[in-house]
């Protein structure tokens, strides 16, 4: 195996919104990178890096097997991303996003197995404790309310249970995450807010009472870099929460912070939440294990998107290719 410098990379999902700025810290860093990506949304997100010598695409569905086989051989490490993402694009097709989030996901981590990959890690999501109270960490109770956050605990499952022989999977619960892309998302709490701000010098929040852990989306990268680098025995087999502990707001508080960076906009408040989860999350292991620090806060995120959003880098903000349904 080689040192954490120079590792070749597999990034399944590399072209997706984390993805992308994933992909780019990789390449920054000297890693032979390559993306397995079906590019639903396009490879738009990719163009910077798609002529670079530490940069390769594979256009593939990671529901072919053989496809997968063939990716992931002599790789020092994979990280899966790819899945279908969001209660909404969840729901339309429930028997796909099975397919896609966990059976194909499955076979990602069993073709690592096979062919002795030495590293996978796991992007999951804060979204599996579901609705609790109190502080919660990597081993507190899982309590998914939704298909997308039961398959990710599903396949925490699977992918524990598949360590050994060589195999040394790792977890990522990520926190709800915010913050300018080259492929851009507008369905994420504080994206939506950015632009409706922007747009609409109005904004609406849903609820206000239920705690929500946020993290930019390059902190969020960087999370998988700090795992990536660190020594095998410190990560294997472990799951990491990542996110910041002076992140974690109650979604009422989350207009303010959008105000406080773009003044003179409305907040409308309405009391019936649709979305029920509620966890307030500790970010401790990540920082004390692996010294992963967040670096950026709600208001870099806010001023960035406003910023793109005013420039005319992202000339339609309604344009559905920024929703993930």
């Amino acid at each position: 195996m080689k040192t954490s410098e120079g590792q070749k990379v597999l990034v399944i999902g590399g072209a997706g919104y984390i993805g992308s700025v994933l992909t780019r810290m990789l390449i920054d860093r000297g890693h032979q990178t390559t993306v397995f990506d079906s590019l639903l949304f396009g490879g738009e997100s990719l163009a910077e890096v798609k002529n670079h010598s530490n940069f390769s695409l594979i256009e593939g569905d990671m529901r072919d097997v053989s496809a997968v086989g063939r990716a992931v051989q002599g790789q020092d490490a994979v990280i899966l991303l790819a899945a279908l993402v969001g209660e909404p694009a969840c729901a339309r097709d429930p028997q796909e996003t099975v397919a896609v989030n966990f059976l194909a996901g499955r076979t990602v981590a069993e073709a690592c197995r096979y062919y002795k990959v030495p590293r996978l890690l796991f992007a999951s999501t804060d979204s599996c404790y579901g609705i609790q109270e109190g502080l919660l960490f990597e081993d507190s109770p899982l309590k998914p309310i939704s298909l997308y956050a039961e398959l990710k605990r599903d396949m925490e499952v699977e992918l524990l249970n598949l360590a050994g022989n060589g195999f040394r999977p790792t977890i990522l619960r990520l926190a709800t995450v915010y913050g300018l892309s080259p492929r851009m998302r507008f369905d994420l709490i504080i994206n939506i807010l950015t632009m409706h701000a922007v747009v609409h010098r109005k904004i609406k929040i849903f609820g206000g009472k239920q705690w929500r852990p946020l993290v930019h989306v390059a902190d969020a990268a960087r999370g998988f870099i700090t795992a990536l680098e660190a020594p095998a025995g410190r990560v294997s087999g472990q799951v990491f929460n990542i996110g910041s502990n002076d992140q974690n707001y109650r979604i009422g508080r989350l207009g303010e912070l959008v105000r406080s960076t773009l003044p003179d906009i409305e907040i409308e408040t309405i009391d019936q939440a649709p979305d029920l989860r509620d966890y307030h999350v500790n970010f401790d292991k990540a920082a004390e294990l692996l010294g992963y620090r967040a670096e950026r806060t709600v208001t870099d995120g806010v001023t960035e998107i406003a910023a793109a959003l005013r420039s005319g880098r992202i000339p339609d903000p309604f344009d559905p290719k920024y929703r993930n349904a």
